[in-house]
């Protein structure tokens, strides 16, 4: 399969993302090309990802010129914290890296964002290549980093990222965690609908596809997601540009009252799920666009998810994880396919739908 090359411009800066199947076998020639003259580089990486594919990059970055530094994280460490990312930066001190140097990091989400934190602090911005290992990490990094922690307050810190590229192989998806390649679906069919008919049914038709672990359905879909995503975060509206977090508020909500035994893809599609019901009532959304998309998670292979939770205890937990965050309780809602925007929701409505929400939830594991 061909190496693709998708240029997204954001704030006068371009994000290099290549993508197919195989694109580790030409990393040499392809991270030759993210500095002017290739001399130093940081490998940034977890345990697991050093393991299965640590030698191989390490090569290939020996391959294009570099001499390499490494800095690997513990199984047991959290790469996404203030600390973690101030690890990263001790590893640029022990390398040597210059504003002309590269930073490689090689992981999921939380790893990559630390060492993108690290890479636009040290020398007031290194280049940095990413080489995600989740699909969940390949769609969201281009254009957003995972919040990283901080002892008094988690998933809080974060800024927008400027990967000077970032490198994904979709054969790397069969060895993913389920988690993993669930959660990046569900990440796939909220840019989907926050940009239009177009990517919508472009998804619809490829999701069994997709299901099924096939590079090449993720070939066809993967540069219109990545735009979708683009033309959110360069929405003139301000409203708008808080699309990508469609349903991620009441993920927070379901996380905090459900635990850490609830899986990452089930809070986020059941977030989604969730809001779309709220959008009826609130944005005017069409009840069939939330029967349409209740299909594309099924076809995506993203069940429903099960739990007891009382009503009262889940509005609470949304209002106050929404504070955190906002002085305004407005949430990001579908007002149709190609528009979401901040909504208010008045206190009955939203009680209203979380009783019927949670009584659904519940009578799954009955």
């Amino acid at each position: 399969m061909t190496i693709k090359r998708q240029l997204l411009n954001i704030s006068q800066k371009s994000i290099d993302v290549r993508s197919g199947s195989g694109a580790l076998e030409e990393l040499p020639r392809i991270v030759s090309g993210a500095v002017g003259m290739p001399k130093r580089a940081l490998l940034v990486s977890t345990d697991d990802a050093y393991t299965a594919y640590g030698d191989a990059v390490r090569r290939a970055l020996i391959d294009a010129g570099f001499s390499t530094e490494e800095c690997v994280f513990p199984r047991e460490t959290d790469p996404a914290t203030l600390s973690s990312a101030t690890e990263v930066l001790a590893g640029c001190a022990r390398a040597a890296l210059t504003a002309d140097d590269l930073m490689l990091a090689l992981g999921d989400a939380k790893l990559c964002s630390s060492a993108l934190l690290a890479a636009q602090l040290w020398c007031g911005g290194v280049p940095c290549t990413l080489i995600p290992t989740t699909l969940d990490a390949m769609v969201t990094l281009p254009t957003e980093m995972h919040p990283l922690a901080t002892p008094e307050a988690p998933d809080m810190v974060s800024l927008r990222p400027m990967p000077t590229m970032v490198v994904c192989d979709f054969d790397l998806i069969a060895d993913m965690p389920l988690e993993a390649r669930l959660e990046g679906r569900a990440l796939m069919l909220g840019a989907a609908l926050a940009e239009g008919k177009r990517v919508w049914e472009q998804l619809v038709e490829s999701a069994p596809l997709i299901a099924a672990d096939e590079p090449v359905a993720f070939s066809e879909v993967f540069g219109p997601v990545q735009q979708a995503r683009r033309n959110v975060v360069k929405a003139a509206n301000p409203s708008a540009r808080h699309a990508l977090s469609y349903g991620r508020a009441t993920a927070r909500a379901l996380a905090r009252c459900l635990g850490s035994e609830a899986p990452g893809w089930a809070l986020l599609s059941e977030g989604m799920r969730f809001e779309a019901r709220l959008a009826v009532e609130a944005a005017g959304l069409d009840a069939d666009i939330v029967f349409d998309q209740d299909d594309l998670f099924e076809d995506l292979g993203i069940e429903e998810y099960g739990f007891s939770l009382d009503a009262e205890d889940f509005v609470r937990a949304l209002k106050e994880e929404h504070a955190r965050r906002s002085n305004r309780f407005l949430l990001p809602l579908p007002k149709s396919v190609g528009t979401i925007r901040l909504t208010a929701v008045p206190d009955d409505v939203l009680m209203r739908h979380a009783r019927a929400y949670v009584a659904s939830r519940a009578e799954l594991v009955a």
